[in-house]
């Protein structure tokens, strides 16, 4: 085996490598995406609504939400079965 023929291996192992390292930051960047939350102002604001529309959902059981002290919020991931995607 001559060098151009190691080097052209080392290249497609780091390439490999490389390859695994992304797939893996990209399921780590989904699921923490997915995982984060947003408050009902902005949930309101994303889904162009109205609060009274906001409270009715989570009345109604449209949206999984938690409160701490008064405050709303809703995951993303919930958001994103809601819109289907």
């Amino acid at each position: 085996m001559n060098n151009t023929e190691i080097q052209q291996i080392a290249l497609k192992e780091i390439q490999d490598k490389l390859d695994i390292l992304t797939t893996k930051i990209n399921k780590l960047q989904k699921n923490t995406l997915d995982n984060s939350i947003i408050d009902n102002a902005d949930f309101i604001q994303l889904m162009n609504i109205s609060n009274s529309t906001s409270k009715n959902w989570r009345k109604k059981g449209v949206i999984p939400y938690s409160q701490i002290e008064g405050k709303f919020y809703y995951k993303i991931k919930d958001i994103k079965r809601l819109l289907n995607l």
